[in-house]
């Protein structure tokens, strides 16, 4: 089974707080009043009393540090949440391709610019976005979702500037659709931070919420430089 937690989980779910914060500013929302609504949606997801109890105290009722020692369920739940609220009438709840938004693509495109140029800067600087695939993005991988899952994790370079990453997601409590799509918009952003051009990112293998024994999940990224 994956691991129960992860030390560098902390900062991703500062990260959604903060692209949460940041999305009712650009749109004139009240976010103490967005945040009350993410917090009863998400305490109707949590699935226990305990679980219910810790989103109460420690996630919104805390403070979530970068270093804050946080269980993989809370992304899911979190996630789901957030997105379920602040998704609007009209829009998708979640992309297979970069041409196309949805809230968890820009809450993965914002938190990949951020850490960039915080927390995991040392992990950007003076990479070209190939390099970044190679070398940067599997560690960050590793950080998000465990050791297990990293070490499953398969970046194949088809040239320089096209790359398909393949993810295996069995045994991980993952928010599936959803959270394909904050991949999507981590590679997107983090490519942007790059300098990359024409980045183009499509996600057409989804076996996340199938019931295939491996739930495998490929993601094609294409981009100029």
């Amino acid at each position: 089974m994956a691991e129960e937690h992860s030390s560098q989980l902390g900062d991703f779910i500062k990260g959604r707080l903060l692209f949460i914060e940041n999305y009712c500013k650009e749109n004139n929302i009240n976010y103490k009043e967005v945040l009350e609504k993410i917090e009863e949606e998400a305490i109707k997801r949590a699935g226990s009393k305990e679980k219910e109890d810790f989103l109460r105290t420690r996630l919104f009722g805390g403070l979530v540090l970068p270093t804050s020692i946080l269980p993989y369920w809370l992304d899911k739940v979190f996630l789901e949440a957030m997105s379920a609220v602040l998704k609007g009438q009209n829009s998708p709840l979640f992309t297979t391709t970069s041409k196309i938004s949805c809230i968890p693509f820009e809450a993965g495109r914002f938190n990949a610019k951020r850490q960039a140029d915080t927390i995991f800067k040392i992990m950007f600087n003076n990479r070209t976005p190939s390099d970044w695939l190679k070398l940067s993005f599997p560690v960050l991988y590793r950080k998000c979702y465990g050791e297990e899952a990293g070490e499953k994790l398969k970046i194949i370079e088809h040239s320089k500037t096209h790359f398909e990453i393949i993810t295996d997601n069995t045994n991980l409590e993952k928010a599936l659709r959803i959270d394909c799509s904050t991949v999507i918009g981590y590679l997107y952003g983090s490519l942007e931070k790059l300098n990359a051009k024409n980045i183009l990112i499509t996600h057409d293998k989804c076996l996340a919420e199938t019931p295939a024994p491996k739930k495998l999940c490929s993601f094609d990224i294409t981009f100029d430089i």
